[in-house]
């Protein structure tokens, strides 16, 4: 959807034109003297901002939380990451531990052989 040239109504800045919009950022210019402010989008329109269109304000909102959706997944994928790298890093300890508890059993009968 088009953000370009919206008209926004900022809580303490009054009202102004959406002049530039990135991934993450968007740029509103107000009437002067406050001129040009950048959000982070489209978390500002949470707390910040409205959109006079209320259709335009629905698409924001539903792309905040979209936005939420995927932090939350992509922190249990991270989550689930380290759960498994701490696992494969005990496996190895109790493997080698166990390698090491051989090897010294291997040696005591050895050593008994020989006497």
């Amino acid at each position: 959807m088009e953000l370009i040239n919206q008209k926004v109504t900022h809580i303490r800045f009054g009202e102004g034109f959406i002049v530039n919009k990135t991934d993450n950022r968007i740029s509103i210019h107000f009437s002067d003297p406050i001129g040009l402010k950048v959000f982070v989008f489209p978390d500002a329109f949470v707390q910040y901002l409205w959109m006079e269109d209320h259709n335009v304000q629905e698409y924001v909102i539903n792309q905040y939380y979209q936005n939420q959706k995927e932090i939350e997944a992509e922190k249990q994928r991270q989550h689930q990451l380290q759960k498994e790298e701490e696992e494969r890093q005990m496996a190895a300890e109790m493997a080698s531990k166990a390698t090491t508890r051989k090897a010294a059993a291997l040696k005591r009968k050895a050593l008994k052989r020989k006497t």
